[in-house]
């Protein structure tokens, strides 16, 4: 399998928080992250013929193959990590309307219930292969 590029929110708090752990939780080194605003966010909305102002706070793409936003992307992101995390990817057998409402919920109030960096942070020396520009 291709490595799934993961595209965030780079000042968002939330966001950033969940990359830190998905970087550590990624044992077999499949993911690569790159903020929504870089040049890779870019490709991929040009790419893909998608707003970058209607974007969801996270993509899930393996380029040139397929991609999934917000609430899906997170399951998509579940199944790539295997093992013990697919077992929460299977909650995207719920209705659409409820994990997409309750994705936009989150999106919509992140930076108010967990804060925004100024800029976005640098990454761990130790995870800096897996940062794209």
């Amino acid at each position: 399998m291709k490595n799934a590029i993961i595209l965030y929110d780079g000042p968002c708090v939330l966001c950033n928080a969940w990359v830190n752990r998905l970087c550590k939780w990624d044992k077999n080194d499949r993911l690569r992250f790159a903020t929504l605003d870089s040049k890779t966010g870019r490709d991929f909305f040009k790419e893909n013929k998608i707003d970058p102002k209607k974007s969801e706070s996270v993509v899930f793409w393996i380029p040139k193959h397929s991609f999934a936003l917000g609430a899906q992307a997170t399951f998509e992101l579940f199944k790539t990590l295997g093992g013990g995390f697919r077992v929460i990817s299977f909650l995207g057998i719920l209705p659409k309307f409820i994990t997409k409402g309750v994705y936009k919920i989150i999106a919509r109030n992140r930076y108010r219930w967990f804060g925004k960096f100024d800029a976005c942070p640098l990454p761990n020396i130790k995870y800096i292969h897996k940062f794209l520009v």
